[in-house]
């Protein structure tokens, strides 16, 4: 997965609104990291439609845990950031996995999300998400565990 840069935790909300925000086409293609330590070294992410895209895992790495290789996956932004939150693409009911990311030219940053207010039981509700995350960047060290993405 491409934004999977650590061990994130499932959470059973969306941090955005499914099918209602665009998707960031800078987003689709090919993308390697040479850390074979993270959960993915090389992902391909496709357009689904104009509000979603499908990451498929190529090559899993290390601390690769997930049950699947396939994500369907949307963005949304928080205070300025942006981010993705994948889910199962077979399992519409499952958790979902929540990265921020920035773009830099052909360069695709990730990064963790930590939940440094009220932690992962504070969210309730996709609002309480976006309140935990909104409190959380305003804390030094809440992005963690960047990883560069090259285009392939």
């Amino acid at each position: 997965m491409a934004l999977i840069t650590g061990c994130p935790v499932g959470v059973d909300h969306p941090l955005g609104e499914p099918g209602k925000e665009k998707l960031d086409e800078q987003l689709i293609g090919t993308w390697v990291q040479p850390d074979t330590a993270m959960e993915a070294t090389r992902i391909a992410i496709e357009k689904i439609d104009k509000h979603s895209f499908k990451l498929t895992v190529l090559e899993e790495g290390g601390m690769f845990m997930e049950e699947t290789d396939f994500f369907r996956g949307w963005c949304t932004k928080v205070d300025g950031y942006t981010f993705v939150y994948l889910q199962d693409l077979n399992n519409p009911a499952g958790q979902y996995l929540t990265y921020c990311y920035r773009m830099d030219g052909d360069d695709l940053y990730t990064y963790d999300m930590t939940l440094a207010v009220g932690g992962i039981d504070a969210v309730t509700s996709t609002e309480a998400f976006r309140k935990e995350v909104s409190a959380s960047l305003k804390l030094e060290g809440s992005l963690t565990s960047e990883v560069k993405w090259s285009r392939q």
